[in-house]
């Protein structure tokens, strides 16, 4: 199966209904696995603007699929992204829901791929622990009613309100990596931990992922960066907590996750930042942190670096990128050199804390053979 992503943004000014309809309308939608939108809305909270998004897209389709809704600021102007995930060569798609999730199980005659939605927690009040203990038991769910493990994730969305801020001395994003790492305790990891993104949100714990399998159980790299400390082994220095003694669970994520499918190679790339060995660099400056990102990113994806953890050294194409910025007023210059590096790749940008005070850009990507 091969994955393409259609990216674009609404114009709202004839509704929300008839603005997702006019963007489905222009591309084949028979292989559509999914759809993310990214933005927030003054008249709605998150939930409800949820409940909208899936009934426009119900309409349109006259199907469910997942859907997911990053709660974040799209810049330069608010209003909402779209995009659109499509798989073809795919043999079957069927699409259910489970507890109130969405989710896919797409297959080819060799390989077969789960894609869930971002699962919010149903109440965004209650502790990060609480959340993401709610949403980490609906993923289990569905991941173990397809005969998945959570080891066989091979991406996973993270999206934490309030990332940096501390609530009873702990911090919001250790919190969360706290109940990622029991969650995660229930997997083997053979084949390395997932590709992920965790990032701030405007409230609240959402999490989505994608899981893969192949018949013949290879083609699955986990891709390191020896630029960079892998986040799972980081010491304890750069870990937030204020508790004594607090034990101060890693973030468990790889740098990269390669799958190689019967079209070709997809590699998910990780949120990454401007951090070298696991020190942040050019703290007071958002233009070279985003040069400095992308040449992680660029290293961490070349045909060397692929071929120093096992897998074949495809020509990748970067075809998605997710931009999340600290600051509004750096919109501008992070853009443009974004640009320079990636002329015609589709990019949304965003406005979101990320998961250390001195980082002001992180930067995930989807890349083909």
């Amino acid at each position: 199966m091969g994955l393409k992503i259609y990216s674009s943004t609404l114009d709202l000014n004839d509704g929300l209904v008839s603005a997702v309809a006019t963007r489905l309308k222009e591309i084949p939608t028979d292989g559509v696995c999914g759809v993310v939108f990214c933005g927030t809305s003054e008249e709605m909270e998150y939930h409800s603007l949820l409940d909208s998004l899936k009934n426009a897209v119900h309409e349109s389709l006259g199907r469910q699929i997942p859907i997911t809704l990053i709660p974040q600021y799209l810049l330069p102007q608010g209003g909402l992204s779209l995009d659109i995930y499509v798989l073809d060569g795919a043999s079957s798609a069927r699409f259910d829901v489970r507890d109130g999730v969405c989710y896919g199980v797409i297959e080819g005659e060799q390989e077969r791929m789960l894609f869930i939605e971002g699962v919010p927690a149903s109440d965004f009040a209650v502790s990060v622990a609480e959340q993401s203990h709610e949403v980490f038991t609906k993923l289990d769910s569905i991941l173990s009613e397809y005969g998945y493990g959570v080891d066989d994730i091979v991406r996973q969305w993270n999206y934490i309100g309030n990332i940096v801020a501390c609530r009873e001395g702990k911090q919001n994003y250790q919190e969360f990596n706290d109940a990622r790492s029991r969650y995660y305790a229930n997997g083997a990891w053979s084949k390395g931990y997932p590709a992920a993104t965790g990032i701030g949100s405007m409230d609240g714990i959402v999490v989505g992922c994608i899981a893969f399998k192949r018949a013949d159980g290879v083609g699955v790299y986990p891709i390191d960066n020896p630029l960079q400390v892998a986040a799972h082994i980081y010491s304890k220095r750069v870990l937030i907590d204020d508790a004594v003694d607090a034990v101060k669970s890693t973030p468990k994520f790889e740098r990269a996750k390669l799958i190689e499918t019967e079209r070709g190679a997809i590699c998910f790339v990780s949120g990454t930042a401007a951090i070298r060995g696991e020190e942040s660099v050019d703290a007071s400056s958002a233009k070279m942190q985003t040069v400095r990102t992308i040449e992680n990113i660029e290293y961490l994806v070349s045909k060397e670096n692929l071929e120093r953890f096992g897998s074949k050294p495809y020509d990748l194409k970067c075809v998605y990128l997710q931009v999340y910025i600290k600051h509004e007023e750096d919109y501008a210059d992070v853009r443009k050199v974004v640009e320079e590096h990636y002329p015609q790749v589709a990019v949304v940008y965003s406005l979101a804390d990320v998961c250390r005070s001195e980082l002001l850009v992180e930067i995930e990507g989807i890349l083909i053979s």
